[in-house]
């Protein structure tokens, strides 16, 4: 029997942050793609959103706030 990968690991364990809900997993797909560090970012960051209880919501508020954090990770050193 395969291995599950690391990116199957991530997609389920953000599945299960996001209570499986299908509209937001659509929303963090978007963002995320096939990207672990992406998929494993936007789970911190769902983690720390309290202005928003709706699921896809605190999705999207979590998108926003993981595009903030990449573009100060990516312009360190620059």
């Amino acid at each position: 029997m395969p291995e599950i990968t690391a990116l199957q690991t991530a997609r389920l364990d953000l599945a299960q942050t996001l209570n499986y809900d299908t509209a937001a997993l659509k929303e963090a797909k978007e963002f995320t793609g096939d990207d672990v560090f992406k998929t494993r970012l936007l789970i911190q960051q769902y983690s720390r959103v309290y202005s928003e209880t709706e699921i896809v919501a605190r999705t999207i508020k979590a998108v926003q706030n993981s595009v903030e954090v990449l573009s100060v990770i990516n312009t360190e050193g620059e």
